[in-house]
């Protein structure tokens, strides 16, 4: 797997680290794996579902776009002290706002396996969505008028979830990995306009301490609910019952609290280049969970790179005879279904599913999945549901591909209040 092979050993059983991920950042790295970064994404270029987990490089050219942003910053400051200011002070305005963000998104960028979204897209989602939400959130002050600062959120969060929706509702954009790109592409936009125009209304001290508490701000929040939704829409097209999800509620709530505390008039410890402590343990909360919403996209593309491994004398099996379907929320709970040598459908037409939902059951389609029994292993199907099926992880099952289960596996269908488990 191109050199990946124990980092996706470790992704199995997500055992990933940042050490993991940024491992790559101070080797050698020729003109050919620039290159090769910048063709992905095109219709020529986009790998295969299978193919995914081979080509994929770990992400090393954000941090040199860092570096090269602050040895900039670096010379237009010494051109200021030199009697340059007319020639520095834009382009350190610039600069200085979005070098910061930018390398942040070029990291989700990289660490976006599939490799389906070009870098212009990216580029452009950064540009449009960040302007964007900067609209919407005038919009929604106007409507509400003035508001502390740490109730910023109630008009910021919403604002970028309304941006990044725009984007998401193209059904190519189905793996957790691309909303948390698009999230961060979106909070990247909104962070560096924003710093632009507070450091016009101050000073560049401003636009310093933005700059170096960026990483932990606008472009990881919108990153956590940007794949959440993302895992919770999948294939399907976005719809209201997508913001449901509970795993979407968790990740835009923690975004909002991380925010407000963000903005709250209080202070730990005052320190030094980073201002208080307080912006350190948020940032710290922030990353931490975001490498949880990444681990759960990788393992996404691992699961749907591998095909079903066929049953043979040395594969995993389960005992012909003791395969049973228990019911651990919803309308059979409890209740325990055997799936030797038969095939049980799931869903709301009582003429084709042999476990049957009411019609007034929210998210369950006519035919909605199907579990197969054979040879000693069992596979779920997704039928082509409207709103999903998933397993226990929150992966979204592509519809008509085979998953293949074990015992203790778990699966729910449209949200965890119809889960199941295999014993």
């Amino acid at each position: 797997m191109a050199g990946n092979t124990e980092f996706y050993e470790k992704a199995e059983g997500l055992r990933i680290t940042w050490k993991d991920i940024f491992s790559d950042v101070f080797k050698r790295h020729n003109r050919s794996d620039g290159e090769r970064l910048f063709v992905a994404g095109t219709a020529l270029s986009t790998p295969d579902e299978g193919q995914m987990l081979s080509q994929w490089k770990k992400p090393w050219l954000f941090a040199r776009v860092g570096f090269a942003g602050i040895a900039f910053i670096l010379i237009m400051l010494t051109l200021m002290e030199n009697g340059g200011l007319v020639f520095a002070f834009v382009p350190l305005l610039f600069v200085g706002a979005v070098v910061t963000p930018l390398s942040v998104l070029l990291l989700m960028w990289e660490m976006n396996i599939p490799r389906n979204v070009p870098i212009y897209s990216v580029l452009g989602m950064f540009m449009v969505g960040g302007g964007l939400s900067l609209i919407f959130t005038l919009i929604m002050n106007n409507i509400i008028g003035d508001v502390p600062a740490y109730l910023a959120p109630l008009t910021e969060e919403p604002a970028k979830l309304l941006a990044l929706c725009i984007f998401l509702r193209n059904c190519k954009y189905k793996y957790t990995l691309n909303g948390i790109l698009i999230g961060a592409a979106i909070g990247a936009g909104f962070a560096s306009i924003e710093t632009m125009g507070y450091a016009l209304q101050n000073d560049f001290g401003t636009l310093l301490m933005r700059g170096i508490l960026a990483p932990g701000g606008h472009v990881v929040w919108a990153a956590l609910y940007g794949g959440a939704l993302a895992q919770a829409k999948g294939t399907s097209k976005l719809s209201s019952a997508h913001f449901k999800d509970k795993q979407f509620i968790e990740f835009f709530a923690m975004a909002f609290a991380l925010h407000f505390l963000w903005n709250s008039d209080f202070s730990l410890v005052p320190l030094p280049v980073v201002v208080d402590l307080k912006f350190v343990l948020l940032i710290i909360i922030a990353w931490v969970a975001l490498l949880n919403m990444i681990k759960k996209g990788i393992a996404q593309t691992m699961r749907l790179s591998k095909p079903v491994p066929d049953a043979s004398p040395c594969a995993s099996t389960l005992n012909d005879g003791n395969a049973r379907l228990k019911c651990i929320s919803g309308i059979y709970n409890g209740n325990v279904f055997p799936v030797t040598g038969q095939r049980l459908v799931m869903g709301r037409d009582n003429s084709k599913a042999n476990i049957i939902f009411p019609g007034s059951t929210p998210g369950i389609s006519s035919v909605h999945c199907e579990l197969t029994f054979e040879n000693g292993v069992i596979t779920l199907t997704d039928k082509n549901s409207s709103y999903g099926t998933f397993l226990s992880d929150g992966t979204r099952l592509v519809p008509g591909k085979p998953y293949r289960l074990n015992t203790q596996s778990g699966f729910y269908l449209a949200s965890r209040d119809n889960s199941f488990e295999i014993e």
